[in-house]
């Protein structure tokens, strides 16, 4: 299994889907956070303004599926997808005498890595270098990192879900624009429904899901009964996608 994951880490930094993402995500919340920081650019009603966090307003982009999914799907696409169409590297990986489970695993967790350090480490480390750098005032009090703290925590268990889901449509598709159009469109029926779909029972069943509760992460104030939900439903979701994953796995055919 150790052997597994060195492997992908080591496919991980030599992809240049993920060198490239690397660095234009850098260069990206590099440039929002010093728009928003030198007040170039401003924005309101985001969490962190309710939360006396302003100057990071920008970080409300990388914390939407419908924006991040664009980075997380096309990871997913050109890293794990391509390896179906292209050359025969999951074929020799199941010769070598891997179970399927552990393939399956392995690719998971360096996967979401690589998704982790684009969509969340990079946005919110450029976003304190910016502040740190180009603020007028110290934000980063301890309340406000209690607050940093408790919102990021909730939001990767949803995240880790999140992942599991693309793999599973990379996976299936075995391509790296239907991995990517096809998470696209579920980030965008998803919220369809949280903007305008009105029946109480869909909006009951959309609130219970991994995609309402990423939403609802950077609420400023949440009682504990709604942590303990979102901890709830981001565990159970994980554990059924990764579930669902290694099934699908074990039932695909691999040329």
């Amino acid at each position: 299994m150790s052997n597994l994951v060195k492997a992908e880490l080591y496919k991980l930094r030599r992809n240049k889907t993920f060198l490239v993402l690397m660095f234009g995500i850098i260069g990206l919340s590099t440039l929002f956070h010093f728009l928003i920081v030198t007040d170039w650019w401003f924005m309101t009603g985001t969490p962190f303004e309710l939360a006396n966090l302003s100057e990071l307003n920008a970080l409300i982009f990388f914390t939407v599926p419908l924006f991040f999914n664009f980075f997380v799907s096309t990871l997913a696409g050109f890293f794990i997808a391509t390896e179906f169409s292209q050359n025969s590297i999951i074929k020799n990986q199941l010769i070598s005498g891997n179970k399927r489970s552990q393939i399956f695993i392995a690719k998971y967790i360096v996967f979401t890595v690589g998704a982790l350090i684009t969509t969340i480490i990079i946005p919110l480390v450029s976003a304190i270098i910016v502040v740190n750098i180009v603020g007028l005032n110290d934000v980063f009090t301890t309340s406000n990192l209690l607050y940093l703290g408790k919102s990021y925590g909730l939001f990767m268990i949803h995240f880790f879900s999140f992942t599991a889901i693309v793999l599973l449509f990379a996976i299936i598709t075995e391509d790296s624009g239907k991995t990517i159009l096809f998470t696209l469109l579920l980030s965008a029926g998803m919220f369809t429904i949280e903007k305008l779909v009105t029946n109480e029972f869909v909006i009951t069943i959309y609130e219970n899901t991994l995609f309402y509760q990423i939403s609802v992460a950077f609420k400023y104030s949440m009682t504990n009964g709604e942590i303990l939900k979102s901890i709830v439903i981001g565990i159970i979701s994980f554990i059924f996608f990764m579930l669902l994953g290694i099934f699908m796995f074990h039932k695909k055919e691999v040329k």
